[in-house]
């Protein structure tokens, strides 16, 4: 046994169980990585820990696990279905992606090839590189979900100049933009819920706040495709909703973009197609159930669609019954969205 008066020292109780699993000597135990080393019995993820410990306070380490899981860029930390993901990016955009989302950590590879196509982040026509980053499945969805997002806002600024022409006397600004960030950079604690979007009067004065929601079906009366049968909203987006129109003092609109994809090879470019809204107070009545989404650990309200109008009707609104709905905020508040 030459565990003693070795350069590494060991508690005797984690000493005792590397002798009974019949690990005799420091070289020995270097040749396991830790998988293996908690596959033997007697040890488990506390004495690894242990020995893990000790190993580092003489300079030394477990070998390595060839079959480990690898570390997710976006969130730096390792992910059993962290996997290469792919995209098309032009040269800003892969920057922007190394630098603001993962950390200023590089791709894992960048094809030398460079073909024209549409950018899978800023949606424009450029020269694209085929680029990958090890990322986990919910990293890969929320980055993907990023350029979409992009052209949602700019589908909403442009169905809004046509759908008023100056009209309104209102001038609508971006102000929750769509970012590229880490992973857990904006906590449920200190994050402030505000708007995707206001709208001001000419005075300078909120009269209206939209929150933007985007996706790939349509709701009835336009869009591309049948409608969706139900429109899910996360309890969280509700809350976040109510405590912008209390902030703000004035109603909140969901509104629902279709955005699709259409093919440019070697990806695709992202077309706004339809738009939709809903008062905030028709919305509890037309509230199906809450509940937990599948697979996840939130909890999601399920709307009628019939809540939802053609975003084409809305000046109509807005000459019509606002002046009411207004009055009814100052009067009682802003509506319940949703009761579980």
């Amino acid at each position: 046994m030459e565990f003693r008066g070795s350069v590494v020292s060991f508690e005797r109780a984690v000493e005792k169980k590397l002798l009974r699993a019949q690990i005799v000597s420091v070289e020995q135990l270097l040749a396991l990585n830790e998988r293996e080393l908690r596959s033997l019995p007697g040890i488990g993820p506390t004495t690894v820990t242990h020995i893990v410990s000790a190993l580092k306070e003489a300079g030394l380490a477990l070998a390595a696990d060839p079959y480990a899981a690898y570390e997710c860029a976006r969130h730096s930390d390792v992910a059993r279905d962290a996997e290469l993901r792919a995209y098309f990016l032009c040269n800003s955009c892969r920057e922007a992606y190394a630098h603001l989302a993962f950390g200023d950590r590089s791709p894992e590879w960048v094809s030398r090839e460079q073909v024209e196509g549409y950018c899978g982040h800023c949606n424009e026509l450029r020269g694209v590189r085929l680029t990958q980053w090890f990322l986990c499945g919910t990293c890969d969805r929320v980055v993907r979900s990023i350029g979409r997002g992009l052209v949602s806002a700019k589908y909403v600024e442009s169905v809004w100049a046509d759908t008023f022409r100056g009209a309104s006397g209102l001038s609508l600004r971006e102000t929750d933009p769509v970012e590229l960030r880490p992973r857990g950079q904006r906590s449920d604690v200190d994050r402030v819920a505000i708007a995707d979007f206001v709208a001001d009067y000419v005075s300078g004065e909120a009269a209206l706040g939209i929150e933007l929601k985007s996706g790939r079906s349509a709701l009835a009366g336009g869009g591309v495709g049948s409608p969706m049968s139900q429109f899910q909203l996360d309890t969280t987006d509700c809350d976040d909703i109510t405590a912008a129109a209390v902030a703000l003092k004035v109603p909140i609109f969901l509104v629902h973009a279709q955005v699709i994809g259409r093919a440019h090879a070697p990806r695709e470019r992202y077309v706004g197609v339809g738009l939709w809204f809903a008062r905030p107070w028709d919305m509890l009545q037309h509230l199906e159930s809450v509940r937990r989404r599948p697979r996840e650990t939130r909890d999601a309200a399920y709307f009628k669609t019939a809540m939802f109008r053609p975003f084409v009707e809305f000046p109509a609104y807005m000459k019509g019954r606002f002046c009411a709905d207004l009055e009814s905020i100052h009067r009682d508040g802003f509506p319940i969205l949703y009761q579980r």
